[in-house]
C-alpha cells in the first residue's frame, strides 16, 4: 500500500517507465515541468537523461546547459540526491549529418553526401523537423543504455504531433521509387506528358542551373545514388522510433494550466493525441493556487480573510486602516482566482477523464495538481522544489480504480 504522504501519480509513473514523453502547448510549464520529473526521478536513485527541444534562456541556464547543442551535461543535484541527471540540447542538424556519418558503409560515401549542394539545403529543411531529430536524439541515448530513464520535453502542440506519424511518413518515403527517380533525372523529362512539356521543363532546370550556378540535374543525381547507401539503415532506426514511441514502458505526460484561454487548446490537441493511436499516462496540472488550509481539507471561500481575522488584536491594532482593507481585498481576490482555476480544472477533468471524452476510451490518466511556485522555477532550485512537489502529497492524483 502507498504511504498517506506519498504522490502515487507521477512516482508509480516514474517507476514503471524507461521512456516519458511531456506534450502539450506552449505557455503551460512544460519544459519546466519536464525538467522537474527528471530531477525527481534522479532524486530517487534513478540515472536520468532530460532532452529538451527549445528552452527558454533562464532554463538552459538553470540546468547550465553548454552553448553548444547536442552534447550531455552533467546537472549538480543538491546535497541527498542518489543519482543522477544528464540534460542535451537538441542539435538536429548535428543528429542528421552524424547520422550520414554512421550509417554510410564507407566514410568517403558519408563525406560525397555532405558536401553535396542539394543534400545541405534539403537537411536544413528536413532538420528543421525538430520533433523527428528530437526521435532520433531519443533512440540513440536508449540504445546507448547508460541512463534508466529519459525525459523528453517536445515542440509546442502544433508541431508535437509529428512525433507520431514521422516514423512512418520517412518509412513511406523510404519504401517508395522516389530516390530510384531522383538517381536517373531523365526519367522526370520523361513523365511529362508532351514532346513540348519535356521541352519547357528541360529548359526551365537549365535556366535554374544557370542562374544558380549550380549542375542541378546532377546533384540531384548524385545524392540519390550515394543517400541510397544509407537508407536501410535510416529505414531500420525509423522502425526502431516507432516501437520505441508504442513500447510499454513509454509514458506520455500532457502538461496543462487552469487557464480558460488554454482549455480547448489542450482539450483539442488530447483529442488528436488520442486519434493518432496514443495514450495518455497522466495529466499535470501546473501553477494551482493552493492554500494551508486546502491542504487541511477545509473547504472553499474566504480562507485568506478567515486567516486575517484570526490575528492577535494586539497585532491588528498596529495596523493602518487602509494596510487592513488592501489585505481583506487581496484575500478575496485570491478566492476568486482559486475558484475560477478549479472551475477550469473541472471543465477540464470533463474532457479528459469523462466518459463521453476521447481520452476515456482507454484507461483514466492519473492526474496530478502541482502548486504554484513564488517566484517562478527558473532557477535549479525553483525545479528541485517542483520536483519535491512531485514527490510528495502536495501533489493530488488520482488514477483508475
Amino acid at each position: 500500500m502507498t504511504s498517506p504522504d506519498r504522490d502515487p501519480g507521477l512516482v508509480g509513473l516514474v517507476e514503471e517507465a524507461r521512456v516519458v514523453v511531456c506534450l502539450g502547448p506552449g505557455g503551460v510549464g512544460k519544459t519546466t515541468t519536464a525538467a522537474a520529473i527528471a530531477v525527481a526521478a534522479a532524486l530517487g536513485g534513478k540515472r536520468v537523461a532530460v532532452l529538451t527541444v527549445d528552452p527558454a534562456a533562464r532554463l538552459k541556464d538553470a540546468l547550465e546547459l553548454p552553448r553548444n547543442p547536442g552534447k550531455l551535461h552533467r546537472v549538480p543535484l543538491p546535497d541527498g540526491g542518489v543519482g543522477t541527471l544528464d540534460a542535451i540540447l537538441l542539435d538536429a542538424k548535428g543528429i542528421f549529418d552524424g547520422l550520414v556519418r554512421r550509417l554510410a558503409p564507407a566514410p568517403a560515401l558519408a563525406e560525397r553526401v555532405l558536401a553535396n549542394p542539394v543534400y545541405r539545403n534539403v537537411a536544413g529543411a528536413f532538420a528543421g523537423s525538430d520533433a523527428y531529430m528530437a526521435l532520433e536524439q531519443l533512440l540513440d541515448i536508449v540504445t546507448d543504455g547508460d541512463f534508466d530513464l529519459v525525459v523528453v520535453d517536445t515542440p509546442p502542440a502544433s508541431h508535437a504531433l509529428e512525433l507520431f506519424d514521422a516514423p512512418e511518413r520517412i518509412l513511406a518515403l523510404l519504401n517508395s521509387r522516389a530516390l530510384e527517380y531522383l538517381g536517373e533525372p531523365v526519367r522526370i523529362l520523361g513523365g511529362a506528358s508532351s514532346r513540348l512539356a519535356r521541352g519547357l521543363l528541360s529548359a526551365v532546370l537549365a535556366g535554374l542551373e544557370r542562374m544558380t550556378g549550380l549542375s542541378l540535374l546532377s546533384d540531384i543525381s548524385a545524392l540519390a545514388t550515394d543517400f541510397g547507401a544509407v537508407t536501410p539503415g535510416f529505414r531500420k532506426r525509423a522502425e526502431a522510433i516507432r516501437d520505441l514511441l508504442h513500447d510499454s514502458t513509454t509514458r506520455y505526460v500532457l502538461l496543462a494550466a487552469p487557464d480558460p484561454h488554454a482549455t480547448r487548446d489542450i482539450l483539442s490537441f488530447a483529442a488528436q493525441v488520442d486519434r493518432a493511436g496514443v495514450t495518455i499516462d497522466a495529466v499535470v496540472v501546473n501553477r494551482v493556487m493552493r492554500f494551508a488550509s486546502d491542504d487541511a481539507g477545509a473547504p472553499h471561500g474566504s480562507s485568506a480573510a478567515r486567516e486575517h481575522d484570526r490575528v492577535e488584536p494586539e497585532a491588528k491594532r498596529r495596523w493602518s486602516a487602509s494596510l487592513a482593507r488592501n489585505l481583506v481585498a487581496c484575500a478575496r481576490d485570491l478566492d476568486i482566482l482559486r475558484d475560477a482555476q478549479r472551475a477550469v480544472i473541472e471543465e477540464l477533468e470533463d474532457g479528459l477523464l469523462g466518459a463521453d471524452s476521447a481520452a476515456g476510451t482507454g484507461p483514466r490518466p492519473r492526474w496530478v495538481e502541482l502548486p504554484a511556485l513564488s517566484p517562478a522555477p527558473t532557477t535549479l532550485a525553483g525545479i528541485v522544489a517542483l520536483a519535491r512537489a512531485l514527490q510528495v502529497g502536495r501533489a493530488r492524483s488520482t488514477s483508475a480504480a
